[in-house]
């Protein structure tokens, strides 16, 4: 009696020192203080930098040259030669810039595809510590309506009015429960432990306690809506179209730079010997690009371009499937959550009450009555996951149609 008492003091004790967070406060916290995301969220900048450096022109060069003609000890003929000279290329700088600018555009781009996929991961941790509490409170209603079964045929058992074996049975029953009370609370806590990996923060995390229920009431739009709203809104899909701008871009770069380009050169020559006098010049070179000639790369820039379109393609297809699927599970979910009802469980609670008094009263074995308890508490269990996969199908349906849970969304009831 005494390790009840104190189990249940510990498991109360835990329960007072719970710090209630809603899934608006958690998001808002996981998108403020979450280092993977401000990490993720450096690629703009780094991006930001390239675009700014391929603004840069190319830099004219600078050669000195010292010249002597004759003998060292007659000193003829020395010069000092200063010569700076410049490339000029045409398009080359436009086409690098474009490439830049595109590639900023897909580091967005791939920067709200991972929010859309870590916004979604964030709250699936939030319906998991959502269902550990559910559970853990099931585990110890249980529990506690076995310790009293167990208390009550101690004493019953002292009077004389049941046989040991009926006692001994209702104390084990008891240990099973008080386990399964552990393993909920260890649940309990680990999710709770995932929620502050989310809000980077894990002082105390294991005391968090969401605040809510899994059920969600929503009817779904159309499938081809969702679909629509993907392929206008993914990420993903910009990702790929971007890449395909970026192949472009590569391909007016790489022919830019088969362009013939300029090298303009101007010079002074000063002659240190007697008489000594200086020399300008100045020159223009043009490279003969005879390598141009070559069409192994226009085939290479023309396949990765093709490449390219091809995989938009992919990625809309990709997209639409994702869709579906979402929304077939989302259906299957909620017809699964409608095998149950509050009126069944209600019920399942009165009969369980029922065979409890049965028993109390010497009219049935005490496992007709544990076998009750044990069939509501999996129909409980069963409810409860029902619920969970529901919402998780619910959060799968935003995640794959691009909506925005950053904030709330509907498969969590505050």
């Amino acid at each position: 009696m005494k390790k009840i008492i104190l189990f249940t003091a510990i498991i109360l004790s835990l329960q007072a020192k719970a710090q209630n967070i809603s899934y608006g406060e958690y998001m808002e916290r996981v998108f403020k203080d979450n280092i993977s995301l401000t990490a993720k969220s450096l690629d703009i900048d780094i991006a930001d930098a390239g675009v700014t450096g391929s603004k840069v022109f190319a830099d004219p060069t600078l050669a000195i040259t010292y010249t002597n003609n004759e003998d060292w000890s007659k000193g003829l003929g020395q010069g000092i030669e200063f010569e700076l000279g410049k490339t000029f290329t045409f398009g080359v700088r436009r086409e690098r810039i474009n490439i830049a600018e595109s590639e900023r555009r897909q580091a967005v781009a791939l920067l709200e595809e991972y929010m859309r996929n870590f916004r979604a991961d964030a709250t699936i941790a939030y319906l998991s510590h959502l269902r550990a509490c559910m559970i853990h409170t099931e585990a110890m209603e249980v529990y506690k309506a076995l310790c009293e079964v167990a208390t009550n045929d101690s004493i019953r058992f002292a009077k004389g009015d049941i046989a040991e074996s009926d006692w001994l049975e209702s104390r084990m029953a008891q240990g099973v429960a008080r386990n399964a009370v552990l393993d909920a609370e260890a649940e309990l806590s680990n999710t709770a432990i995932m929620l502050g990996y989310y809000m980077n923060t894990l002082d105390g995390a294991e005391s968090l306690r969401g605040m809510g229920t899994l059920e969600i009431s929503e009817q779904p739009a159309a499938m081809q809506e969702y679909i629509n709203i993907a392929l206008e809104r993914r990420p993903d899909i910009i990702v790929a179209l971007e890449q395909a701008d970026i192949a472009k871009a590569r391909a007016k770069f790489n022919k830019a730079q088969r362009r013939p380009e300029l090298d303009v050169n101007i010079g002074a020559t000063y002659n240190i010997s007697d008489p000594d006098f200086t020399t300008i010049k100045a020159g223009v070179a043009v490279p003969l690009k005879f390598s141009s000639l070559n069409k192994g790369e226009k085939i290479i820039d023309a396949t990765i371009t093709h490449q390219a379109e091809i995989e938009v393609k992919e990625a809309r297809l990709q997209v639409e499937t994702e869709v579906m699927q979402a929304y077939h599970s989302f259906g299957f979910a909620s017809m699964q959550t409608e095998t149950f009802s509050t009126a069944m469980l209600c019920d399942m609670r009165k009969v369980v009450e029922s065979k409890r008094k049965a028993y109390e009263l010497g009219e049935i074995p005490f496992l007709d009555y544990l076998l009750v308890q044990r069939n509501e508490n999996e129909m409980r269990h069963e409810y409860i996951k029902a619920l969970f996969n529901k919402a998780v199908a619910w959060v799968e349906l935003q995640r794959t149609t691009g909506l925005d849970m950053k904030f709330g969304t509907a498969a969590i009831a505050e």
